[in-house]
């Protein structure tokens, strides 16, 4: 064991951890969820100390020995895959819901950065002899303008994962338009029969959705690229060395690959609001409605076999009850819309947490982060699994198709312009009440000759674009 102290006293701590005597206080204070803080957020948090070590270097306030060891320390850690819990036992503790603004998550990384410093230069775990987690580590920085950067650029790094399968799924979609394109089938307003539509049309636009989703991600990212690093604790850049904004702001574009980056034009508004945050949730809101949307219809569209639409098949992928034999359920789809419930009850709470900012601070920054980072990991592996395992393997029931298309009453439309909306309403009306198709009941009347119906009634032809 080892004993450190800070302001509220001694503390003994196990002699191998990296984290130090703040960590194991919030560690001790905070059981809460037993989550802990998603990887990214701690690799983006390592990236930007490694990044300010080096602004601060060259503007001469951290020595270069410091500024190395610094450097060595984050790249080593950068090394661990946080994402194994095993691995952040010695190091990232914090549970995900903890103290305001973030402080136990930064000063946890400056623990653990600054002993691992210190390893390097030959000094024992906590004894922060040349390298000091606030002096040294945290150096013109404040806990108000690291974390809603680290927050930001974590959330940038996810999302573009996240684009990269909407894209995908916008692929997949258009395939199934393509392979589906000359089924035509009865299209559903109200859920009651509308005019004809081709299966593919259908798919089409879904593919459209996606395109747009995209874009609307895209967008938001453009928010989150903008940042207050060097506003220090309330926006004014107190204990920031001149040209400090300007250098770590290098060095954060050419540590993400990104030139985009850029800092915010009032630095007090980017201490105070987080709304970059609610714009990017609510672009995952949109895209959650959306498709819990699409993911309906195609519950509808394979619903039965027997006694249902059963207009599409989708990919069995396990047995869908433990008392039915045979039965196969969409499983990949209600487990999509599972996970979309989910994403929009984080945006809820997203909307408290960034209207909760009070004066020169937001303090519920830790869990809008969480939030962030957990549904964009949600939808992301939630798509790469609907695409592979139903989107992919759908196939269309053709003659079920094509039977409901020769059904649907409202063929009865296309007649307006030939015998007038009244006379077309009482053929439609016949039809359902006589239980017969359109044709059928024109026939019998002789309301059209063969080749009237040929020309007014042909379904292809209706369903193409004017």
């Amino acid at each position: 064991m080892r004993i450190e102290k800070d302001s509220l006293g001694d503390l003994e701590l196990p002699s191998d951890v990296y984290y130090g005597i703040q960590s194991y206080r919030a560690s001790k204070n905070f059981q809460i969820s037993g989550t802990q803080i998603h990887p990214e957020l701690i690799r983006s948090y390592i990236l930007l100390k490694r990044s300010a070590a080096k602004a601060n270097c060259k503007l001469g306030v951290l020595s270069p020995e410091l500024c190395d060891a610094i450097v060595l320390a984050c790249n080593d850690l950068l090394k661990i895959d946080f994402k194994k819990k095993n691995n952040n036992e010695k190091y990232f503790i914090i549970d995900a819901y903890q103290a305001g603004a973030g402080t136990s998550q930064n000063m946890n990384a400056n623990e653990v950065i600054a002993n691992r410093a210190n390893e390097i230069l030959g000094h024992p775990l906590g004894s922060y002899a040349r390298v000091h987690p606030n002096d040294h580590v945290n150096m013109s920085q404040s806990t108000n303008d690291s974390f809603p950067t680290v927050m930001r650029l974590a959330t940038l790094t996810l999302s573009k994962k996240l684009v990269s399968e909407l894209i995908l799924l916008s692929v997949a979609f258009d395939n199934k338009a393509q392979e589906f394109d000359a089924i035509i089938k009865a299209g559903r307003t109200h859920l009651q029969d509308a005019v004809p539509i081709r299966l593919g049309q259908e798919f089409s636009a879904y593919k459209t959705v996606c395109d747009h989703l995209a874009g609307l991600i895209v967008h938001a990212q453009s928010f989150l690229r903008v940042l207050g690093i060097g506003g220090s604790a309330v926006g004014s850049g107190l204990n920031v060395p001149h040209g400090y904004k300007n250098e770590i702001l290098e060095e954060l574009k050419q540590t993400y690959e990104d030139d985009s980056l850029e800092l915010a034009a009032n630095m007090f508004e980017a201490m105070q609001s987080q709304m970059p945050m609610m714009i990017y949730s609510n672009a995952l809101k949109a895209s959650s409605l959306e498709l819990t949307r699409i993911c309906n219809d195609l519950r509808l569209m394979s619903s039965g076999p027997s006694t249902g639409l059963s207009e599409i098949f989708l990919p069995p992928t396990q047995p869908g009850s433990s008392i039915m034999p045979g039965k196969i359920n969409p499983s990949i789809l209600e487990m999509a819309n599972q996970v979309f419930f989910k994403i929009l009850g984080n945006d809820a709470a997203m909307g408290f947490a960034m209207q909760a900012g009070q004066l020169e601070l937001n303090v519920m920054m830790p869990v809008m982060a969480h939030l962030s980072l957990e549904s964009t990991m949600l939808m992301t592996n939630t798509l790469h699994t609907l695409r592979e395992l139903c989107i992919n393997g759908i196939r269309a029931n053709a003659l079920q198709c094509e039977r409901y298309a020769g059904m649907t009453s409202q063929i009865a439309t296309a007649l307006n312009p030939l015998i007038g909306y009244v006379q077309a309403g009482e053929l439609a009306k016949l039809a359902v009440s006589e239980r017969k198709s359109l044709f059928q009941v024109i026939r019998e009347r002789g309301v059209l000759s063969e080749e009237q119906i040929k020309t007014f009634l042909n379904l292809s032809e209706m369903t193409e674009p004017k």
